[in-house]
């Protein structure tokens, strides 16, 4: 018999899960509770997927729904089709599939082979089944949901701590409402931050239990998630790529260099680079065209999905030459961007937005004095694609603006770039 009793403490009477913090997200779980889509959250291992899940139901339980009327189920040790777990869940708690509203919740079901074909037969056999499902295997899962459950499924992806939850769960919120009077400490705390994207890390002072904790986030996902969706020749291969970006965050992309190193073919290469992007592990973005399709072709650089695998990876925490490629990676672990600015003549920008269809080079400088030599390839992206627009993020903790060959050029604190 499927002990599922394991899964749902909340069934014993009076119980709810002792989760006082919430992340942003959990707002807008809730809006989606009485929705009859389901509800597909994607994200990186040990980001509060779980946790968000749990919270959900408590907030089920805050609404006098019955207990037995919400199910949680993780495939992450058990794997029982849905079948199984239906005829299991119905025998225990006597519900009524036709008459009854219920709330499920399914973590990590990219392990249940064929998944999105199973739900689909219940989804649309019981209007009064409302699905949450979770997974930590973005496009593997998206592609499937797509495939099978288009129309029927909302998608979101968790990404990492902002600066503002990273802050919240430090008690520290009041630091970002005079950031003028804590300028101190905010740079202490943005700093420590980098290395602690992760819920679990963020009161943990000894960095070397974070590297370790992070560390084990990430081999799990190279050495045990990965190879049970896709096929993988040889992990350690994946991981030796993981430690080279770990190094070098930001990495111009050449695959016949990578593989000379590794010791494998440029095909190898583009397909373990692929498999690390769909799991979370690795962030691709492409040197920016007018033409989009273009950008695909050219010049690729690479991060980590989260700024705390640099340390804990390369097995250093990072001295100050590389902690501006550190905030780098943690912006961009944040942000939806997509490119990069590299002309033929080495001028570059770290990144380009594209919002509303509006398009502005966005620069990162972890440094309190800004030289005209910092501006000047903001100014010459914006001159080759007629934009208006342009942003370099500074050690500060005031926004100001400075005129540059005739561009107005916003200077905004970094660490006020990473509050969602």
């Amino acid at each position: 018999m499927i002990n599922l009793l394991k899964f749902n403490r909340h069934w014993n009477v009076g119980f709810s899960y002792e989760f006082p913090k919430t992340r942003k997200f959990f707002e807008t779980l809730e809006q989606h509770i009485d929705n009859r889509q389901i509800i597909e959250l994607t994200g990186l291992r040990r980001l509060g997927k779980t946790t968000l899940f749990l919270q959900v139901i408590n907030t089920l339980l805050e609404r006098n729904v019955e207990p037995q009327s919400i199910w949680y189920f993780s495939f992450d040790e058990d794997k029982y089709d849905l079948d199984e777990l239906f005829t299991a869940f119905k025998t225990q708690t006597r519900k009524d599939f036709n008459s009854d509203k219920i709330f499920i919740f399914f973590d990590e079901i990219q392990k249940l082979e064929g998944f999105q074909s199973q739900l689909k037969i219940y989804y649309d056999l019981y209007p009064n089944l409302k699905f949450f499902i979770s997974g930590s295997t973005s496009l593997y899962i998206r592609k499937k949901t797509q495939e099978s459950l288009a129309g029927r499924v909302f998608s979101f992806e968790l990404k990492p701590l902002d600066f503002e939850e990273y802050l919240h769960f430090r008690n520290r919120d009041n630091y970002l409402e005079k950031p003028e009077m804590f300028h101190s400490e905010l740079k202490v705390e943005f700093e420590n931050y980098l290395s602690r994207q992760f819920v679990e890390t963020v009161n943990i002072t000894d960095n070397s239990f974070v590297q370790e904790y992070v560390l084990g986030i990430i081999k799990k996902i190279v050495f045990e998630d990965i190879p049970i969706i896709f096929p993988v020749e040889n992990p350690e291969i994946l991981y030796a790529i993981v430690k080279i970006v770990a190094e070098n965050p930001g990495l111009y992309l050449h695959y016949e260099n990578l593989a000379n190193d590794l010791k494998i073919t440029s095909k190898t290469v583009s397909k373990y680079i692929s498999i690390l992007e769909q799991a979370f592990v690795l962030k691709v973005l492409y040197n920016y065209s007018a033409n989009q399709l273009t950008s695909e072709k050219k010049l690729k650089r690479i991060y980590l999905s989260s700024s705390s695998f640099c340390p804990a990876v390369s097995g250093s925490m990072y001295d100050f030459q590389k902690t501006g490629l550190l905030v780098e990676n943690a912006l961009l672990a944040l942000k939806p961007w997509q490119f990069f600015w590299r002309d033929a003549y080495n001028h570059k920008v770290d990144f380009v937005e594209i919002k509303n269809k509006q398009v502005f080079p966005v620069e990162v400088k972890y440094k309190t004095k800004i030289r005209n030599s910092d501006l000047n390839n903001l100014y010459l992206f914006c001159k080759k694609f007629h934009v208006y627009r342009a942003v370099i993020l500074i050690n500060s903790v005031e926004t100001q603006t400075t005129e540059f060959k005739g561009l107005t050029i916003e200077m905004k604190p970094v660490f006020s770039a990473m509050i969602d």
